[in-house]
């Protein structure tokens, strides 16, 4: 049921360059979310009318980490088109309200359709955005008439996948995917403005903020009720679309208000002009400088988040000497199941079921998804409890087959932990327990069988 572009792209790349399906995985979703930084200047340009503008908003979007980080991940090989294409279809659909222009019908439906084919995300956030944009840009009869006609074209374009989908599950995994992506905490990132993801000095999040505050003082409502949006829409995945507006809002912060502010301070006519200062020299380039180094910080420690030898090879173990119908509890004492890299990895590399991979039962949980992903949280907190009888209160014997135990949490939340967990206590309960069976072992994993 899942929107399949990015996995044909992902096949056509391994076919064309004899690329390894892990290759793929790798170079991939980067390529689509490099491609994306020239889409959001094109957006940018139609938004912020200005070069200039678009040029330095479009430095913030490259630099900020929450703009490439579910990008240039696994998953990003169908995130990463969908937001492209989101970007491309967004700045079509400006013109199409601004010019009128009849090609743009047929251009925007196309790219809004593979946005569509691309994943769910986009394909809500392409939609919401576009109405907003038409709300706050045009309210015109005839761009309302040539968005609907857009949005016949994306129907037609996608109408294989949806009708495929329809005709052999029904209508219920694509009701249960539109039901998943509520979050309601995520309304506090928005909150306290930490979606940027920045590892130091939330310079773009700051910046962003005193954009913020310019364009309420003008009145010009446009991005900062679109940075809003997101979160109140698809809370679950709104750091990413939100990031768009905060990065032109960024942009006027800077021009604006503090380029503005020294200007003043030195005499100078405000504006944007080809003549510039020592001190707007010295800050851009301290921005550069700082900025380049915070992401390539942040790069860095997401690139160590990595399925560790230890356990590819105990994964393989499993796919090879355990029954294919055999049911895994996978233990690893994260606090983020939603991005764990032996917890997500597990079912793909060993073809056995994961009881407690959230990865993919979006279709399946609807909208009890949120409540499924806090329930696995019980038995994952298991391993940093005193209690005994901790994992046998979270979940019955009878549900699985085996444990898959890591020894050791290197990887929290996506990021490298400086000083790994260990859990010695409950290793040492596991080991007094009659009815586990030791299968497998070394220093990162242990397996164990339930007799």
């Amino acid at each position: 049921a899942y929107p399949p572009l990015g996995f044909y792209l992902g096949r056509i790349a391994s076919d064309l360059l004899g690329l390894r399906a892990i290759q793929v995985l790798r170079w991939l979703p980067a390529f689509f979310a490099s491609l994306s930084i020239p889409a959001f200047y094109l957006l940018a340009l139609r938004l912020l009318k200005n070069r200039h503008y678009a040029a330095v908003s479009t430095l913030f979007f490259a630099l900020m980490p929450r703009a490439f980080l579910w990008f240039v991940m696994g998953g990003g090989l169908t995130r990463s088109p969908g937001q492209f294409f989101m970007l491309l279809t967004l700045a079509v659909v400006i013109r199409l309200y601004e010019e009128n222009r009849r090609a743009d019908i047929l251009l925007g439906g196309v790219l809004g359709g593979l946005a569509v084919l691309s994943h769910p995300e986009a394909a809500v956030h392409t939609l919401v955005s576009a109405i907003f944009l038409w709300l706050m840009l045009s309210r015109k009869r005839g761009a309302f008439v040539n968005a609907i006609l857009v949005g016949v074209v994306v129907l037609v374009v996608t109408a294989p996948w949806w009708m495929t989908v329809i005709n052999y599950h029904g209508l219920g995994p694509l009701i249960n995917g539109m039901q998943t992506g509520q979050k309601t905490a995520a309304v506090f990132h928005l909150l306290f403005f930490v979606f940027t993801e920045e590892p130091y000095a939330t310079v773009i999040a700051i910046l962003g903020l005193i954009g913020i505050g310019y364009c309420l003082v003008r009145r010009e409502y446009l991005l900062p009720l679109w940075m809003v949006i997101p979160f109140l829409v698809e809370g679950r995945s709104a750091a990413e679309p939100a990031g768009i507006p905060l990065a032109m809002l960024a942009a006027l912060g800077l021009v604006n208000v503090v380029v503005a502010g020294i200007q003043a301070a030195a005499g100078k006519e405000s504006g944007l002009s080809d003549q510039v200062s020592p001190a707007e020299r010295n800050l851009f380039i301290y921005l550069l400088i700082y900025l380049i180094f915070s992401t390539y910080m942040f790069g860095s420690r997401l690139s160590n988040a990595i399925l560790y030898p230890g356990d590819r090879e105990a994964m393989t173990w499993v796919r090879d000497n355990t029954p294919a119908d055999a049911r895994f509890l996978v233990l690893t004492g994260t606090s983020s199941v939603s991005c764990d890299s032996v917890l997500e990895w597990f079912p793909a590399w060993t073809g056995r079921q994961s009881l407690y991979t959230v990865q993919g039962t979006e279709w399946t949980q609807g909208e009890n998804f949120n409540a499924y992903v806090k329930s696995t949280y019980a038995v994952q907190n298991c391993l940093s409890s005193s209690d005994s009888s901790c994992l046998d209160a979270a979940i019955a014997r009878s549900q699985y087959d085996y444990i898959y135990l890591s020894k050791v949490l290197r990887v929290n939340n996506c990021q490298p932990l400086d000083l790994p967990g260990s859990f010695p206590f409950f290793l040492e309960e596991m080991r007094g327990k009659e009815y586990f069976e030791s299968v497998y072992e070394t220093d990162g994993v242990i397996i164990y069988k339930n007799r």
